[in-house]
């Protein structure tokens, strides 16, 4: 049981607060009495022995006044002050900062909607930018993954890929928070053939599917362990299968093996045929107002969601600004030769017009030793191609989206403040 007495032991440095909080609220409402004509005459104080020194007052205007702005002083100093030292209590030296915390949530809070479609180790990128800006935050995460880690759990467990879910919820938590680093430990070669190559975020979501009972309540308690600034949704809760037509028509099943595949992908299909889309995955894209595609692998991790019935006509229903952020380097096997174009042109086949208003371009060139490295895996830059785009009635909107690293990656900071200027635009 609650005792508020206990606020009032010595040392806690509650009393003198609420004191001056009584004290200024008498002198509020003398003031206001004055001011309105003696709304309040009937209200005698003479417990404090001071109701006759306040009538003979109030035959002075000013004074009224004067009453009025010192009671609401007094009442703000009270509060703000029995607030801070309640801080001091519970968070000793670090109360400015939690003032800080509260004013940053409560901002993030006002965020614009955004949700991003995707998976892989792309979309998180986007998740890290965007989470600066907003707290409404919906990734929207495929769940057709058979490869590494995920897939072996997958067939172990019986359970739907957790990989790309776990990316997303690390990159909405706290970076730096011992719970981030450890959902991203990965077990190396040299632990039990059981472990060697499992990621630690993947077990633990697939043991909480276990106790949970469902996939999506793993996630969501998930979400919750890590306490992360925003929602991550799979897809569907289907157990879905990818298989694509190449344009030399031979048909590959399998994302992993589609990844793998040497030959340009015509077609992509999604079995079983009665997939239903996730609830609360339609229901943040209809509110939002902006949905977010990769980066990522084009086929495998952006177009696949756009195949779940439901999605890309909840897409397409949305007033949401819909913005694609295209890949800095081809893909072996999926996007070999393709140009920025050639990525808009796929997005539009599988979904159809309306599907995408503006794509971002990477416009600059990594260091010649990176690309090289690149090159060895038959990898290389997406080019330009401005012309063609715009007859697709696309935005382009180019700019250097990479930072100079070994890697050619997104950076997080440049994608997400690319598109929030088109959202105030």
């Amino acid at each position: 049981m609650l005792r508020l007495d206990k606020w009032l032991y010595p040392g806690i440095k509650i009393k003198r607060w609420v004191f001056l909080l009584l004290l200024s609220a008498i002198v509020l409402g003398v003031g206001i009495s004055g001011i309105l004509g003696g709304v309040f005459k009937n209200i005698r104080i003479e417990a404090f022995n001071i109701d006759h020194w306040f009538r003979k007052l109030q035959r002075l205007k000013f004074i009224d006044y004067f009453l009025l702005l010192i009671g609401i002083l007094g009442v703000s100093l009270a509060v703000r002050r029995a607030y801070f030292s309640i801080l001091t209590m519970l968070m000793p030296n670090h109360e400015k900062d939690y003032i800080n915390l509260i004013y940053r949530k409560a901002k993030m809070k006002r965020g614009p909607k955004v949700v991003a479609i995707g998976g892989g180790t792309g979309m998180p990128n986007v998740l890290r930018g965007m989470k600066k800006y907003t707290y409404n935050i919906t990734a929207v995460v495929t769940v057709a993954d058979d490869g590494g880690s995920s897939g072996r759990l997958r067939k172990t467990h019986n359970v739907l890929p957790p990989g790309d879910i776990r990316n997303c919820l690390v990159a909405l938590s706290d970076e730096e928070a011992l719970l981030g680093k450890l959902f991203k430990y990965r077990f190396d070669k040299d632990a039990s053939a059981e472990l060697a190559g499992h990621n630690f975020g993947n077990i633990f979501i697939t043991a909480l599917a276990d106790v949970t009972g469902d996939f999506a309540s793993a996630v969501k308690e998930s979400s919750k362990v890590l306490a992360i600034n925003g929602e991550v949704f799979p897809v569907s809760l289907d157990n879905l299968v990818l298989k694509a037509k190449l344009k030399d028509g031979r048909e590959i099943s399998g994302q992993s093996l589609i990844s793998q595949g040497a030959g340009v992908v015509e077609e992509l299909v999604l079995m079983p045929e009665n997939i239903t889309a996730y609830g609360p995955a339609l229901a943040a894209i209809k509110k939002a107002d902006a949905i977010i595609y990769g980066p990522g692998s084009l086929y495998t991790s952006v177009i696949i969601n756009l195949l779940v019935p439901g999605i890309k006509e909840a897409i397409k229903a949305s007033k949401a600004y819909k913005v694609y952020v295209c890949n800095i380097m081809t893909q072996p096997g999926e996007t070999t030769a393709y140009t920025v174009s050639d990525h808009v042109r796929a997005l539009i086949k599988h979904a159809g017009p309306g599907i995408v208003d503006a794509v971002i371009a990477n416009n600059q060139l990594p260091k010649k030793a990176v690309l090289s490295q690149y090159e060895k895996k038959n990898s290389y830059p997406v080019q330009v191609d401005r012309e063609e785009v715009l007859k697709l009635g696309v935005k382009l909107i180019e700019a250097k989206t990479f930072t100079e690293d070994d890697f050619i990656r997104h950076d997080p900071q440049i994608i997400s403040k690319l598109i929030m200027k088109q959202m105030i635009i």
